[in-house]
C-alpha cells in the first residue's frame, strides 16, 4: 500500500517520446531505449531532451516497476512459471535475440527475475503493442487464479486481493493495474477532504460570508506557486469580481483572486497559477458539486507526511517550554506553578489539549547527535491499588533517523527536532519554546522586537562642525577640527582631531576610482573611504555620511558650510555636492531649520507644540493639572502626536516664592511620558530632546501661547477658551511651517485640474457632447467650467449639464480653450487649449484590422457593438473586427475584472486567459495572437482600463505615486504592440480615458467622489504619457469618458423617496457599469477615434 494521501490523478499519455514535438503540461511519455516513463513539468519546447529537470521529471522508472511487482507478486509469479512452464519455455526461443537486446538494457532485473519476466520484458521493449497483449493475457491469467481460489488462509491469493486496494480505498481491477499508478502524482494532498470546509463562501475582499449553499475550505496553507484541481466548480454569479481561488500572503493579508470558473465547464487534471507571494488559498463551490470537486497541493519538495499532518493540523502551545541538552544529557524542563496546555488541530476538525506541568518535567541520558526530537507521546495508563484509572503523560526525547515528520500525528505532540546542535523545528507557543536559552517558539514576538530594536541599529550620521581633510593623490584621510556629529540613533559625537593621517582602506573600487562610501567607524572613532563591502563589514558600528565619487559628495549628510580639506584646498562642503544635491534636503532639513530656531528662540535650544484640538484642566488649588480632553499637539520636529485624557496628576513645579509668590512657568509637553504638565526652567531643562514648549503661564495668563484660540481649558472649575487667557488677546504663536501647510493645504491647485486630452475628435451628422462635470478633477465643478473660442470656432450652446455640437458637411477644425473658474470670486484659475478636429466621409474607400480591448466596461459587448454598427452605417471603410470574444458584429478582447497588470502576464483571472500571451516563449506576442487567431495583422489597436487598477486596493485615494505603476503597464503593454519582434510598429493606438462613474454611489459603503478622484488622477497621468512625447507618433488619448452624463448614463428607477415621502427619486442599481445608452455613449468616443485614423491613413 502508498503511504502517501490522495486520489488518482491520470496524467495525459502520449506514447512514445518524440524529440521535434512540443508537450503539453502533465503528459507522460515513454522513453523506448529505457523503458523508462516521464512526466512534463510546463510546455515543452521542441528539441527539449527529456535530461533537461526544468522541463521533465522522472514519473516511472522500468527497473523500479519490476523490482515492485517482483516484490508483490512473487509467490502468484512462481506458480504462473509452474504452471505455464512449456509456454515460457517456447516463447523464450522464438524471441532469444530479443531477450539478448533486454539483458543488455536491464542486466540486473534480468539476472534477478524469473524466465517468464524476462520474455515479457523482451516483447514489452521490442512491441508496445505485443507487451500490451502479454499484460492483458497476464492479468486474466492473475484475476482467474485469484478467483478460483476458495481457501482465504491461501497467502498468494489474501496479499494478491489486498494488493489492489490503493491508499484512497479504490480497488483495481488487478494488483498491477494498482502498482503501475504509483508512479503518477497520488501523492498530493486533496484538500476538499483534509481541510475543514466552511458552509459559506469567500467574496471579493477575501472574507468568509456565511452561507448554507456554498462550501469553502478557508485559509489552506501552500507553499510553491501553482495548485492542480479536478472537477467542478460552482459557478459564481453574484458579482464579476467573485473569484473561486483567491491568494493571500504570509501575513494573511489579501492578494485577490487568481481563479473564477467557468459555469457549467468540468477541469480535468487543471492547474492554477497561484499570485505571486501566495502563502494560503481559499477555495469556493457550492454545495451540490461539492463531493465532485478535488483540489490538491504539490509536495514542492517538502516531507509529506508533515504536510500532510502539519499543514492540516496545527500544533501550538499555551505556556511555555525548556529544553536544555549537552552531548550527553537532555533536560525538558515545565516551570513550577505554571500549566502548560499543548493543543491540536488534527485535519482542521478536532480540538484536542492536553495539560502538562512541573511533575512532567524529564531528564535523560542522550546522545545528542544525528536527527533526534523532544516530543509528548500520549498517555501511560496504569491502575492504582484500588483499580482505579491512572494516566500520565509521556515526555520523549528520541533518535529519529531523519523520519522526524513521522512523529506529527493526531496523537503526539513535537516541541523540538534538532539535527546536532542544531534547531530544525520548535513548536509555536505564547510563552516561549526556549531551547538552550534561545526562544523559537513565537517568532511574531521575536520579529517584533527585532523590529522595535532596528531603530536603534547605526546608519547615518550627519557632519555639522569642525574640519575634514582629504588627500586623494596619497590616499589618506584626517580629522583637522574637531568634528559635532548627530547620529540617527542617539545624540551626537565629538569626533577628536586626529595626531595623523589615516590611509585609506585597499579595494577594487578605490583602485577603479568606483563611488564610495563616506563613514564613521564608531569602534575606532575614524571617519574613511570605504567600499560597499568594507562598510557593510562595520556592522553596528557603521555610520553613512556621504557618498563619494570623482571628488564630489553624493547623497551628503552635512552641513553647507561644514569645512573639507581636499588636496590642500579648503572648500565648504556644499561647493563639492554633485550639482542636484546643492539645493538638497540636507540644507533644508537642517540648516533651514537651524536658522529659524536662532531667530524663534535667540539661540536657546528647545523645541515647541502646537496644540491644535482638545483641553486641559488646571486646579491652582489642589495643585494638579490634568489632560481632559484627547489633545492634538502638532510639534516641530514631527508630524503629530495624540495626547490622550487622562487622570489628574501634580503639578511637576508648584512652589511658591516666598517675596513674590509663584513664578512664571512653562507649560510644556513630555514626549516621554506623553503628559502635559507646568515647569520651571530647571526642570523643563532637564526634560531634554523630550521637552516640547506650549506657552508660559503666569498669574493665570498665557504668554507667547502655541495654542489655538479655540482650545479648551478649564481653569479652577470654570470652562474658557485659550484666547480669553492669552496675556495679549491678539496673540497666537503659528509657527510658519504650520500656516504654510494650512494654506497650502486650502488652496487649489491650479495645474493639471482640467482632465482632457489636447484634442477633441467628431463626425459630420454626428453630435459631439462634453460634460462639464466629467472634465474636473473632483466633484461639482460642472458650473465652474466655460469654453472660450479660437480660431474658426462656430457658435456653441451648452445646457445645465453638457455643451453640444453637432458638425455639418461644411463644418472645420477649431480650437477652444477650457477655462475654469474659482467658485470663490470666478477668476480663472486654470486653463487648457483643446483642438475640436471634424472628419468627413472618405472618398475611396479603406479596408482596415482593430481590435478594441479593456474590462468589464468593454466585455459587456454594447461598446464594440454600437462601434461596429456605426462604422458600417458610414459605408466608407471595410472593417475586419478582431478579438476571441463577444458576438459576431462585436468582437473584441475585454475581460471582467482586468487590470493592466493582468494583461502583462500569463493570467488566468475571472474564468478568462490572455489572448496575448505566447506560452512557450513567455511573453507578449501580437504577431502571435494574429497568426493563432487567422488574423492579417492590426491596424487600430483601442483599449481602455484602469477602473479595476484605481478601485481595487487598501487605500481610498490613489495618489499620483500610486497610478504611476498603472501608466508604466500601460507603457510596456504599448511597447510590446508595437516592438517589431512582437507587434506591429505602425499600429495607432488609443487610451481610452475612463469615465467617473455616476454622481453618487448606490452602496452606503463606498464615494463616487473618491472614485472621480481616482480615475481622474490616473486620466491626467495618462495624458501625461501619451497625448505627446515620444510615444506620440503612434499613440494618442481618446477621451470617450467624457461623454458620460452622470445622472443619467448609468442603471436607475425611480422609487419613492421613503415610505413618508412618496415623491420619486433615481435610485442607481450600478455606479460604474452604465446602461445601454450608457454604453452607447462611450461608443460614439471609440468611433471618432477610428475615424480620426481613418481621416489621417486617407491622406
Amino acid at each position: 500500500m502508498s503511504e502517501y494521501i490522495g486520489n488518482r490523478i491520470v496524467p495525459h499519455h502520449d506514447g512514445v517520446w518524440d524529440k521535434a514535438k512540443e508537450y503539453e503540461p502533465l503528459t507522460i511519455v515513454y522513453e523506448e531505449s529505457t523503458g523508462d516513463s516521464y512526466m512534463s513539468r510546463k510546455p515543452v519546447p521542441a528539441g527539449t531532451l527529456l535530461s533537461q529537470e526544468e522541463y521533465w521529471a522522472m514519473c516511472s522508472r522500468f527497473s523500479e516497476q519490476m523490482a515492485l511487482y517482483r516484490q508483490n507478486t512473487a509467490e502468484e509469479v512462481e506458480q504462473f512459471r509452474k504452471d505455464t512452464a512449456a509456454d515460457v519455455e517456447q516463447l523464450r526461443t522464438d524471441t532469444a535475440s530479443d531477450v539478448a537486446v533486454l539483458r543488455k538494457m536491464t542486466a540486473q532485473d534480468v539476472a534477478d527475475i524469473t524466465q517468464k519476466v524476462d520474455a515479457a520484458n523482451s516483447a514489452v521493449a521490442a512491441n508496445k503493442s505485443e507487451m500490451d497483449k502479454t499484460a492483458e493475457t497476464l492479468k486474466a491469467q492473475i484475476d482467474a487464479n485469484v478467483k478460483a481460489s476458495t481457501d482465504k488462509n491461501a497467502n498468494y491469493a489474501q496479499e494478491l486481493v489486498d494488493a489492489r486496494v490503493d491508499d484512497a480505498g479504490k480497488t483495481y481491477s488487478t494488483a498491477g493495474d494498482n502498482i503501475r499508478a504509483i508512479g503518477r502524482v497520488r501523492s498530493m494532498q486533496n484538500i476538499m477532504k483534509n481541510w475543514v470546509i466552511n458552509n459559506g463562501f469567500v467574496n471579493q475582499n477575501g472574507n468568509l460570508a456565511a452561507s448554507e449553499s456554498w462550501r469553502a475550505a478557508h485559509m489552506v496553507p501552500v507553499s510553491g506557486g501553482a495548485i492542480l484541481v479536478d472537477g467542478q466548480f460552482g459557478y459564481m454569479s453574484g458579482r464579476d469580481d467573485y473569484n473561486n481561488v483567491v491568494c493571500y500572503d504570509m501575513d494573511r493579508k489579501f492578494l485577490g483572486g487568481c481563479f473564477r470558473a467557468e459555469s457549467g465547464k468540468v477541469y480535468d487534471n487543471y492547474v492554477i497559477t497561484l499570485l505571486p507571494n501566495t502563502r494560503f488559498i481559499s477555495i469556493t463551490t457550492n454545495e451540490k458539486l461539492f463531493p465532485k470537486l478535488s483540489v490538491y497541493l504539490y509536495d514542492n519538495m517538502l516531507p509529506l507526511r508533515l504536510l500532510s499532518n502539519y499543514a492540516t493540523g496545527w500544533q501550538w502551545m499555551n505556556g511555555s517550554v525548556d529544553i536544555k541538552y549537552s552531548g550527553s544529557k537532555v533536560t525538558v524542563t515545565f516551570s513550577e506553578g505554571k500549566d502548560v496546555y499543548i493543543c491540536r488541530r488534527p485535519n482542521g476538525i478536532q480540538y484536542e489539549q492536553t495539560k502538562l506541568g512541573a511533575a512532567n518535567s524529564i531528564s535523560v541520558e542522550f546522545s545528542t547527535k544525528g536527527w533526534w526530537a523532544v516530543y509528548y507521546d500520549g498517555m501511560e495508563v496504569s491502575a492504582d491499588e484500588t483499580g482505579e484509572k491512572i494516566e500520565v503523560p509521556v515526555i520523549k526525547v528520541e533518535n529519529t533517523s531523519g523520519n522526524w515528520g513521522n512523529l506529527f500525528t493526531r496523537n503526539r505532540f513535537v516541541f523540538a527536532v534538532l539535527y546536532d546542535g542544531n534547531v530544525v523545528y520548535a513548536a509555536p507557543s505564547n510563552s516561549g519554546t526556549v531551547i538552550n536559552g534561545i526562544d523559537y517558539g513565537n517568532p511574531a514576538r521575536v520579529a517584533y522586537n527585532a523590529m522595535t530594536q532596528h531603530k536603534y541599529r547605526s546608519a547615518k550620521m550627519f557632519l555639522s562642525t569642525g574640519q575634514l581633510t582629504i588627500d586623494t593623490v596619497n590616499r589618506t584621510m584626517q580629522v583637522t577640527k574637531r568634528i559635532l556629529a548627530e547620529v540617527d540613533n542617539g545624540t551626537y559625537y565629538w569626533i577628536a582631531v586626529g595626531e595623523e593621517p589615516v590611509p585609506m582602506p585597499d579595494s577594487d573600487e578605490a583602485e577603479k576610482h568606483h563611488m564610495l562610501i563616506l563613514a564613521y567607524d564608531s569602534s575606532k572613532g575614524e571617519i574613511n573611504l570605504y567600499s560597499t563591502t568594507q562598510f557593510r563589514e562595520l556592522g553596528a558600528f557603521g555610520y553613512y555620511i556621504a557618498a563619494w565619487y570623482e571628488n564630489y559628495f553624493w547623497y551628503p549628510h552635512m552641513g553647507a558650510s561644514f569645512s573639507i580639506v581636499l588636496n590642500g584646498t579648503e572648500y565648504k562642503a556644499g561647493a563639492l555636492f554633485d550639482e542636484e544635491r546643492r539645493d538638497s534636503y540636507i540644507e533644508k532639513k537642517y540648516e533651514n531649520r537651524f536658522q529659524q530656531l536662532r531667530s524663534d528662540l535667540a539661540g536657546k535650544d528647545s523645541r515647541h507644540m502646537y496644540l491644535a484640538s482638545g483641553g486641559i484642566t488646571i486646579d491652582q488649588n489642589a495643585g494638579t493639572i490634568q489632560v481632559s480632553t484627547k489633545c492634538l499637539g502638532v510639534p516641530d520636529t514631527f508630524h503629530y502626536a495624540w495626547i490622550t485624557a487622562s487622570d489628574p496628576v501634580e503639578m511637576a513645579f508648584n512652589t511658591p516664592s516666598p517675596s513674590f509668590g509663584m513664578p512664571m512657568r512653562i507649560l510644556a509637553y513630555d514626549a516621554a511620558t506623553e503628559t502635559i504638565n507646568l515647569y520651571d526652567t530647571s526642570l523643563f531643562r532637564k526634560l531634554g530632546t523630550n521637552g516640547f514648549y506650549i506657552a508660559s503661564w503666569y498669574q493665570s495668563k498665557l504668554y507667547n501661547p502655541h495654542i489655538h484660540p479655540d482650545f479648551k481649558i478649564i481653569l479652577n472649575g470654570k470652562e474658557y477658551k485659550a484666547g480669553d487667557l492669552f496675556a495679549d488677546n491678539e496673540a497666537s504663536f503659528i509657527p510658519k511651517r504650520i500656516t504654510n501647510y494650512v494654506q497650502k493645504a486650502i488652496t487649489p491647485a491650479v495645474e493639471d485640474d482640467i482632465v482632457t486630452p489636447s484634442h477633441w475628435d467628431c463626425m459630420e451628422g454626428r453630435q459631439l457632447s462634453i460634460f462639464y462635470d466629467c472634465l474636473s478633477h473632483h466633484d461639482g465643478k460642472e458650473n465652474l467650467y466655460v469654453f472660450a473660442r479660437g480660431t474658426n470656432a462656430p457658435s456653441l450652446t451648452r445646457n445645465e449639464y453638457c455643451m453640444n455640437y453637432t458638425p455639418t458637411a461644411e463644418s472645420t477644425d477649431f480650437s477652444l480653450t477650457i477655462r475654469r473658474l474659482d467658485e470663490d470670486d470666478c477668476h480663472i484659475v486654470s486653463s487648457k487649449p483643446v483642438q475640436v478636429k471634424v472628419h468627413h466621409k472618405l472618398k475611396d474607400k479603406l479596408t482596415k484590422n482593430v481590435c478594441i480591448c479593456g474590462d468589464s466596461l468593454v466585455d459587456n459587448g454594447s461598446v464594440a457593438t454600437e462601434v461596429y454598427r456605426l462604422l458600417a452605417e458610414d459605408n466608407d471603410c471595410v472593417i475586419h473586427q478582431l478579438g476571441t470574444r463577444g458576438p459576431s458584429g462585436g468582437k473584441h478582447e475585454g475581460r471582467g475584472s482586468w487590470t493592466f497588470a493582468r494583461y502583462l502576464a500569463d493570467s488566468d483571472y475571472a474564468g478568462k486567459t490572455n489572448a496575448f500571451w505566447d506560452k512557450i516563449k513567455g511573453r507578449l506576442d501580437f504577431q502571435k495572437y494574429c497568426e493563432t487567431n487567422g488574423y492579417e495583422g492590426i491596424d487600430y489597436f483601442l483599449i481602455a482600463l484602469g477602473t479595476n487598477d484605481v478601485s481595487q486596493g487598501s487605500t481610498l485615494y490613489r495618489t499620483e505615486a500610486e497610478v504611476q505603476k498603472f501608466v508604466d503597464q500601460a507603457k510596456q503593454f504599448i511597447d510590446a504592440l508595437l516592438d517589431k519582434e512582437t507587434g506591429f510598429p505602425n499600429c495607432k493606438i488609443g487610451v481610452g480615458l475612463c469615465g467617473p462613474g455616476s454622481d453618487y454611489s448606490y452602496q452606503c459603503g463606498s464615494s463616487m467622489g473618491i472614485f472621480h478622484m481616482s480615475i481622474n488622477t490616473l486620466n491626467l497621468a495618462l495624458i501625461k504619457a501619451f497625448d505627446a512625447g515620444k510615444y506620440h507618433k503612434n499613440v494618442t488619448c481618446f477621451a470617450h469618458g467624457l461623454r458620460t452624463d452622470r445622472r443619467l448614463a448609468f442603471p436607475y428607477s425611480d422609487k419613492p423617496v421613503s415610505s413618508r415621502f412618496t415623491e420619486t427619486s433615481r435610485t442607481l442599481t450600478n455606479s460604474i457599469h452604465p446602461s445601454a445608452r450608457g454604453y452607447q455613449a462611450w461608443a460614439d468616443g471609440y468611433y471618432c477615434q477610428i475615424r480620426a485614423w481613418l481621416t489621417e491613413d486617407s491622406k
